[in-house]
């Protein structure tokens, strides 16, 4: 098998500032994003060590440009997601620049969440080209996007890492350096990520199929992003999703 091109990136770190075990979970979803890669031949790496340059876990995903000279595209996942046995190749179908999901699943969160961080910035953001961090894919042009974000968190660190004024912690900031940078951003469809899925009754599915009690995300999602509610909820989640759909990746 040829050397791939392409990459998988995700930071699955247990830290003392974390408040969950991320391993109860992100096992589920390495195990699943792993079978995708070797369908793929994608390369999947995933980062289980802190490095203490920074303050919490989540900012070690923008070590992911030390990559750019390996490879010709990329994708950066959280570890609370999990993609379907049968996802097609995601880089046979992305553009150039920065694809993602756009995200107004809570517009009032996004909203205040904009307007905090603004501070640091001259720009009104465009909430139409507004995209979930947790599921991105891009070429070696768009990943640069998380050089100026990692540059700017070094410049900005002691007031980010004490940051208490809600509006999580690298999402807006991402979408900020991707629409000030001037950055192409492509809008992909929902099913490359499929978050907030309670509110969208994703975990429903088709009473009138009768004994056919399959989830909507299972049917129309390729990539399940579990997330949007408490935190105690994931582990169920992704734990009962692994095991009514492991012999697909397993069999």
């Amino acid at each position: 098998m040829q050397d791939s091109k392409n990459v998988i990136w995700m930071v699955a770190i247990n830290h003392s500032k974390s408040s969950y075990n991320f391993e109860v979970y992100s096992d589920f979803a390495i195990k699943t994003w792993t079978h995708y890669c070797e369908r793929h031949n994608i390369d999947f790496k995933v980062i289980t060590e802190h490095d203490e340059r920074y303050g919490f876990p989540i900012w070690n995903k923008l070590d992911i440009i030390d990559q750019i000279d390996n490879y010709d595209k990329f994708g950066i996942v959280d570890c609370d997601t999990m993609v379907k046995w049968d996802a097609p190749n995601i880089f046979d179908e992305i553009e150039s620049g920065v694809s993602g999901v756009l995200d107004l699943a809570n517009m009032r969160w996004v909203y205040d969440s904009c307007s905090n961080y603004g501070k640091f910035f001259d720009i009104d953001i465009d909430y139409y080209k507004y995209i979930n961090a947790g599921v991105i894919f891009c070429d070696k042009k768009g990943l640069k996007v998380y050089e100026d974000l990692r540059n700017f968190y070094f410049e900005n660190q002691q007031e980010l890492d004490s940051w208490n004024k809600g509006g999580g912690k690298e999402q807006t900031l991402f979408n900020y350096h991707l629409q000030k940078g001037g950055y192409d951003i492509n809008l992909i469809p929902p099913i490359w990520n499929l978050f907030s899925m309670h509110k969208t009754e994703m975990f429903s599915h088709n009473w009138q199929y009768g004994d056919n009690v399959t989830p909507f995300f299972m049917k129309y999602g390729y990539v399940w992003h579990f997330t949007g509610f408490p935190i105690e909820q994931r582990e169920t989640l992704m734990k009962q999703t692994w095991e009514r759909t492991m012999v697909y990746y397993y069999g």
